[in-house]
């Protein structure tokens, strides 16, 4: 009887073994493959939404491609926006925390103003699906930036809701 146990456990721990082995590779390629999804970039266009009584112009760019290039430049009119949609900025596929994007702006006619830049935060995008790029100017000091497939005026838009102050707005 004692022989026939031996034979049945010899099999048993190279089973298991296996097993671990597999289970390991198995999570380490979960990983890799979530990994790789999130260093996947899509580059939406941005769109810009001004607020302000002044001209603003823009230039936003994913601070991981600071280079001009890699980001989008926009200029607009005093309280108008939302319509047009300028190519292209660079930013995940899959959000996650800590995504910073260099936003430039200047208020006044050409060559008027000071330029300012700032790193912002992109805010997670809702219901985990990116969208086109936002950038709303509420005034000379508040802006936003955000991704997002709905539009002002949505229920699920994600910013501010503010009233359209012209026509065709939303």
């Amino acid at each position: 009887m004692t022989t026939k146990k031996k034979s049945s456990t010899r099999w048993l721990w190279p089973l298991l073994l296996l097993g671990l082995v597999l289970g390991v590779a198995a999570y380490g390629y979960h990983l890799w493959q979530e990994k790789k999804a999130m260093d996947e970039m899509m580059a939406p266009g941005l769109r810009l939404i001004n607020y302000t009584d002044d001209e603003v112009y823009t230039a936003v760019r994913n601070s991981r491609f600071p280079e001009p290039g890699q980001g989008a430049s926009y200029d607009m009119g005093p309280k108008t926006g939302g319509a047009g949609l300028m190519c292209c900025v660079p930013i995940p596929a899959i959000w996650r925390p800590g995504i910073k994007m260099n936003v430039h702006y200047r208020f006044g006619k050409w060559p008027e103003g000071k330029e300012e830049m700032k790193v912002v935060e992109l805010p997670e995008y809702p219901d985990g699906r990116p969208g086109s790029l936002y950038l709303i100017f509420h005034s000379e000091n508040e802006f936003e930036l955000l991704s997002s497939i709905y539009a002002p005026g949505h229920p699920r838009w994600p910013g501010k809701q503010v009233e359209p102050v012209i026509e065709g707005l939303e």
